[in-house]
């Protein structure tokens, strides 16, 4: 079945979602920019047609369906990826939003794109989304870090969506543990090694070079080398395992999943798009990987620690106004000392990503595949040594910060 027949076999119930009586027909707008997606095809429609007054209305749309070719659903995985987004739009996000709800929160989140219609078979999969740029929310240059204005707001958003879990976790204990298997592991588990293998190893080809090139004859360089060894995707795996203090977390905390809206050329508001990672694990594997993938070393230098400090402080005040205790629940020290124990997974996963972020859009890695083939995904997504001083600075001093902190989880 094809979006289009979906949609209008089901014609009551996107209308009623965006306020239109009935569906006239579809304008397509424009694509998203190359290198924005991968693991979707994402396009902007606007979706014409008339209220029950016989006025005519349009909504313009995010429209995020699987990929048409079967060569590139299969070698990504597509189902999974979609079926867990789907069903945390469908399922999950609702309670954690009804739970917040029911309490007197002064800034409750209300940061993510509205979903309006969702459709998943394994092979026709879509979401259809709020286009929130159309009130004025967009993306960063990704090749560039963001700065302490756009962290702190990135920060606040992660404190007030994680605080919703913890606190229902001591209130709805029966409800969370429903809703924290209905979200899965689409990344990092044990089942998928073998898919993970090959590309594992050219993630630290990338790496290896770049802080041996930028720091030879360093620890940084010994260290780098040594978590190459396989045995530590065991340690990505363990961490995304992190149930007794995990909330659902978002998953995939680059650049190009937070948008934000601006006024007078600070950023004011932000809004998460992009759950197809979405877990249960502590949110340090959130905040990490936003750390890592989305920041310099000069940021981190002047800004981390007062960064953790006002992300625990607005989770705290969350989780209080909830009504839960979040001394009991997620006190400081827990928080800290959860740093200390999964910040390596940010790392881990910006070494994968920071050569897709440095990328220029038109540098980015081709995902048009045909035939019907499974490939491996090493074959797909070909990243080499970074050319770039700067490129190379930006994934080594991931590396440095890391190791200079204490959480590289290696003695050496």
């Amino acid at each position: 079945m094809k979006y289009n027949d979906y949609v209008h076999e089901n014609n009551s119930t996107l209308p009623q979602q965006l306020n239109i009586n009935k569906v006239i027909y579809f304008q397509y707008v424009g694509e998203t920019g190359k290198g924005d997606s991968y693991l979707s095809e994402v396009m902007r429609i606007k979706i014409h047609g008339k209220n029950h007054n016989g006025e005519s209305k349009y909504v313009q749309v995010i429209l995020k369906t699987i990929p048409k070719s079967l060569s590139r659903r299969l070698t990504f995985r597509s189902d999974e990826f979609f079926r867990n987004e789907i069903n945390f739009y469908e399922i999950v996000l609702p309670a954690l939003l009804k739970f917040q709800t029911s309490k007197n929160v002064t800034e409750p989140f209300t940061n993510y794109a509205k979903l309006f219609l969702s459709y998943c078979d394994g092979t026709n999969d879509v979401l259809c989304l709020e286009d929130v740029s159309t009130e004025n929310f967009g993306g960063t240059v990704r090749q560039e870090g963001i700065d302490i204005d756009h962290c702190r707001l990135s920060f606040k958003i992660l404190a007030q969506y994680h605080a919703i879990s913890i606190a229902m976790k001591e209130q709805e204990p029966e409800t969370f543990e429903v809703l924290k298997n209905i979200v899965f592991e689409t990344y990092f588990d044990d089942r998928l090694w073998e898919w993970y293998e090959r590309f594992w190893e050219k993630i630290f080809v990338t790496a290896i070079d770049a802080v041996e090139k930028e720091y030879p004859n360093t620890r940084y360089a010994d260290v780098i080398r040594e978590l190459s060894d396989k045995k530590h995707y065991k340690d990505m795996v363990k961490a995304t395992r992190t149930h007794e203090t995990g909330v659902i977390s978002h998953g995939d905390c680059w650049t190009n999943n937070f948008l934000y809206k601006y006024q007078n050329g600070k950023p004011v508001d932000c809004k998460l798009i992009d759950f197809q990672l979405t877990r249960c694990a502590s949110p340090i594997l959130d905040i990490s990987f936003a750390i890592y993938a989305c920041t310099t070393q000069d940021m981190r230098l002047k800004h981390y620690d007062g960064l953790l400090k006002y992300y625990h402080e607005v989770l705290a005040k969350q989780v209080k106004e909830m009504g839960s205790d979040p001394d009991k629940l997620y006190s400081l020290d827990m928080f800290m000392d959860e740093i200390k124990k999964y910040s390596y997974f940010g790392l881990m996963h910006s070494l994968e990503s920071t050569p897709f972020i440095i990328l220029d859009p038109e540098d980015a890695f081709n995902m048009e595949m045909e035939g019907d083939q499974e490939m491996n995904i090493a074959d797909i997504w070909k990243i080499k040594p970074i050319k770039t001083k700067e490129g190379r600075l930006r994934e080594a001093n991931n590396l440095v910060f890391c190791v200079d902190r204490g959480y590289v989880p290696i003695t050496m």
